[in-house]
C-alpha cells in the first residue's frame, strides 16, 4: 500500500470518527446569559435602595404588573404600533400557558395603567432598560435573561429564539 492510500484513508476516516464521537457523546445545548448574576454594577443615584445579589425582579413590582409564575415572562414597556404587531407574533409562536406577557404603558387605554412616575422609575431602577430596548425577558426565578428592541423583526426573531431555548423547545 502506498503512502497516498494511507493518507487518503485517514483523511476520510478522521471526519467519520469525529462525527460518530460527537453524535454519541455530544449534546446540543445553548445558554442564555443571566443578567446581573453578580449584582448591579452601577445604578442611578435617584434609584437608591438595596439590590440583592444576584439581582431578581422584585415581587412587589411583578404583582402590580400581574406576572404569573411561568417558565418565561415577557414584559414590554411603551410599545409602538410596529412593536405591538411584532409582539403578536410571539402569541402565535407559543402557547399562552408557556409564558406570560405583560405590557406596561402610561396610556389610559392600556390593560395595566400605572402612573408616569412609577413607570419611569421601573424602567430605570427595576428593569434597567436603556434606549432602544423596550422588552425584558425574565425566567421562572424572575432573573432578567434578555433585553430586546422589538421594533425590528430581527430583534423579535432573537426574542423568539431565546424563548425557545429558555423553554427548551429547539
Amino acid at each position: 500500500m502506498s503512502k497516498k492510500s494511507i493518507y487518503l484513508f485517514l483523511a476520510l476516516l478522521l471526519p467519520a470518527i469525529v462525527f460518530v464521537f460527537l453524535k454519541l457523546f455530544g449534546k446540543n445545548e445553548f445558554a442564555i446569559p443571566v443578567y446581573y448574576e453578580n449584582g448591579i454594577d452601577s445604578v442611578s443615584a435617584s434609584c437608591g435602595g438595596d439590590y440583592a445579589n444576584p439581582y431578581v425582579l422584585p415581587d412587589s413590582v411583578l404583582k402590580v404588573i400581574g406576572v404569573a409564575a411561568r417558565p418565561a415572562s415577557v414584559i414590554a414597556v411603551e410599545l409602538s404600533e410596529t412593536a405591538e404587531t411584532e409582539l403578536n407574533r410571539l402569541a402565535e409562536t407559543f402557547i399562552s400557558t408557556e409564558y406570560s406577557q405583560h405590557t406596561i404603558s402610561r396610556s389610559s387605554g392600556s390593560p395595566t395603567r400605572i402612573s408616569d412616575a412609577r413607570v419611569s422609575r421601573w424602567i430605570t431602577c427595576v428593569f434597567f432598560l436603556k434606549k432602544p430596548y423596550n422588552v425584558v425577558l425574565a425566567d421562572e426565578k424572575n432573573r432578567i435573561r434578555g433585553y430586546y428592541a422589538i421594533d425590528s423583526r430581527e430583534e423579535m426573531d432573537r426574542l423568539i429564539l431565546e424563548m425557545q431555548i429558555l423553554l427548551k423547545k429547539y
